[in-house]
């Protein structure tokens, strides 16, 4: 190292400060910079020529967030058609809005341990999609979906996270976290099942949806809670 020019940091927590100490040819210079300052000249020197891959998306993947221990994938589910049940009776190609899923998936561990459920309206999918309040059971206020007692499977390769919506639609339904409230025809479950069943999934927008005041940024945004 050339000694004629040597730089000397001195941090001083209890004035929430930092001393630069430059010496050059002997000459030595000192000046006070704030914390923030250090923290920024670090942050812009830092090179990191990595390259993090996604590996193959789930279908209808539009969004994948990455964290050092988990990623959320964002998928739009294809289907506007389910074979559901209610309290042990049977809705074969149920009519469905247009769905949204987040699903929180462990790297090392390769399991999903938080998934989330949106509805939005059923057009090109942009930040600014409009929300719509689910209108159905086990999904509570905040997106997240009420798995009960069921396990989900094991997902070695997330890539077949696409099969994970249809097999959490299949799940029975009851009146866990429904509410009557939730759909504009103020009508009870097994009342707007049966409202519904036969219909094309285009009711929904016309008379069955409230709105949510919210766009698909805000349920995208659970990534970073």
């Amino acid at each position: 190292m050339n000694r004629g020019s040597d730089t000397i940091l001195r941090i001083s927590p209890s004035r929430a400060e930092v001393l630069v100490e430059q010496e050059e040819n002997g000459v030595i210079s000192r000046k006070s910079i704030a914390p923030d300052t250090l923290a920024q000249c670090l942050l812009s020197s830092r090179y990191d020529d990595e390259v993090h891959a996604t590996g193959f998306l789930p279908e209808g993947c539009f969004a994948a967030v990455m964290a050092p221990k988990h990623t959320w994938y964002f998928i739009r589910y294809p289907e506007l058609y389910a074979d559901i049940s209610y309290c042990g009776t049977e809705y074969p190609h149920f009519p469905l809005p247009r769905l949204v899923f987040g699903f929180q998936y462990l790297i090392r561990e390769k399991k999903v341990v938080k998934s989330c459920l949106c509805v939005v309206k059923d057009e090109r999918l942009t930040p600014e999609t409009p929300l719509f309040i689910y209108p159905f059971s086990n999904v509570h206020g905040d997106s997240s979906i009420c798995l009960g007692n069921n396990a989900l499977p094991v997902y070695k390769d997330p890539a077949r996270l696409h099969t994970l919506a249809a097999y959490i639609l299949r799940f029975p339904n009851n009146n866990d976290l429904y509410s009557r409230s939730h759909n504009k025809l103020d009508l009870e479950y097994r009342d707007l099942l049966e409202q519904l069943k036969g219909k094309e999934p285009s009711v929904y927008y016309t008379g069955v949806l409230k709105e949510k005041r919210q766009t698909l940024k805000d349920f995208l945004n659970i990534a970073r809670r």
